[in-house]
């Protein structure tokens, strides 16, 4: 419900008035669009010469409201007429709405499928018995490098071990063990500093539950729409599984960057059970591969992690250069449909057992747009608003979507009337709109 204090006409008189103040003359109408929670807010306003004129003052008035949210982030929507009418729309967050942020439609996208991952970070390690450690990991080797470093470190607790093990579900490799045996924590910096080597790592206490949770999948990806275009190459050394996370990923270290080292227990066919995996924390799904185990990255110190799998194919996008539906592959997985040369004709699509993730841009020409539903994977659609309507009025709303995204700032009432058409296929509570009226004087 939204908080009382927002609903009187005083606390957005501020705002409203910035925007009618940096109107240019002749303005029908200015409208603003943004989000605000405590302590953060922001948005765009829908006119450029008058974002130009009075953005600032805007953002301030929306800065001074966003203190009175006490919640999650609302959504807000202001207008003004030319005629000196103003009302703004407080829409309440939404368990399963995501808003947008600066120069979005703000609605951004609707989760249809309660606490579903995108296809990527659903994907499960397979295990094969095969692969096993690799022949130079040495406990003992590890042991005596880090009593070296770290004389005064105190083991980790067998105990924290065992927890630790029962949560993967398996055992640490035995160097893994051994470094957890000797030092439960501390950072363990390699001599001699080099440029060109391995500097170390600080390492990750086995109770350390905030640098694990990185490891999650919903804390890599940020919102559907992020998640739902990611791709992750093959290796073409076969070492790493096409994983945008891991549940067979157990961090040991950071790099004093932010950036995780993770054991691999999961590997891929001719990777070793224990490898060290580098897993970027500016990018939101995947690892790369660092050295064959534990032992190996603190004695032979490689320089850089490897390069990622290569994406060709996986993501296609079709735009101005005159790529084509015919560049689509059985690969294929994320498709973006751009402004092409020609209307982008979607027929040679159907049946097409990959795709799972298909973008078609606002300003997009496109042909056979029913299409979507004689795609068996397709699981992410965005579109703009009319074309939703589209979709949702002759029934050909996909039946497989766990997610449906907005990519436009489209009407304001069909946007809302989308969003709530698509939680009501749900079965979801559709969006909480309060309409405060805000006179000028």
């Amino acid at each position: 419900m939204t908080a009382p204090a927002l609903r009187h006409p005083d606390v957005w008189r501020p705002l409203v008035s910035a925007l009618r103040d940096g109107a240019v003359a002749g303005t029908a109408a200015i409208e603003f669009r943004g989000t605000a929670s405590s302590g953060a807010y922001g948005g765009s306003i829908f006119d450029d010469e008058s974002s130009r004129a009075g953005g600032e003052a805007v953002r301030d008035a929306l800065g001074a409201v966003s203190a009175l949210v006490p919640g999650p982030a609302v959504a807000v929507r202001a207008i003004v007429t030319g005629a000196g009418a103003a009302q703004v729309d407080i829409v309440e967050s939404h368990p399963y709405v995501s808003f947008g942020g600066m120069g979005s439609g703000i609605l951004e996208s609707v989760l249809l499928v309660a606490e579903s991952d995108p296809e990527p970070y659903r994907r499960l390690p397979v295990h094969d018995d095969r692969v096993t450690t690799s022949p130079d990991a040495d406990p003992a080797a590890v042991r005596d490098l880090v009593l070296r470093i770290l004389p005064d470190a105190k083991p980790a607790p067998e105990s924290a071990l065992a927890a630790a093990e029962a949560s993967l579900g398996a055992a640490l490799p035995d160097d893994v063990r051994a470094l957890y045996r000797t030092a439960g924590a501390g950072d363990l910096v390699l001599p001699p500093a080099d440029d060109d080597l391995f500097y170390g790592m600080s390492i990750i206490a086995l109770d350390d539950a905030a640098a694990r949770e990185y490891l999650q999948p919903y804390a890599r990806y940020g919102t559907w729409p992020d998640g739902a275009t990611e791709v992750v190459g093959p290796d073409p050394h076969e070492r790493v599984q096409a994983l945008a996370a891991s549940p067979a990923w157990f961090a040991v270290g950071d790099d004093f960057g932010g950036n995780l080292l993770v054991a691999d227990l999961r590997p891929g066919p001719r990777g070793h059970v224990g490898q060290i995996l580098y897993v970027d924390h500016e990018m939101p799904a995947g690892a790369r591969w660092l050295a064959p185990s534990l032992t190996e990255l603190l004695t032979r110190r490689p320089a850089e992690p490897a390069e990622p799998g290569p994406q060709d194919g996986l993501a296609v996008r079709i735009g101005p250069r005159g790529r084509t539906v015919a560049e689509v592959r059985a690969d294929t997985e994320v498709l973006f449909v751009g402004v092409a040369p020609e209307p982008v004709d979607l027929a040679g699509l159907a049946g097409h057992a990959g795709l799972r993730t298909l973008v078609v841009k606002r300003s997009a020409a496109v042909a056979n747009l029913d299409v979507v539903t004689l795609l068996p994977a397709l699981e992410y659609l965005q579109l703009d608003v009319p074309r939703w309507r589209e979709l949702l009025s002759c029934g050909r709303v996909p039946p497989g979507l766990r997610a449906a995204g907005m990519n436009d700032r489209g009407d304001w009432a069909a946007t809302v009337e989308v969003v709530d058409a698509l939680l009501t296929r749900a079965g979801r509570a559709p969006l909480e709109v309060t309409r405060v009226a805000v006179p000028l004087g």
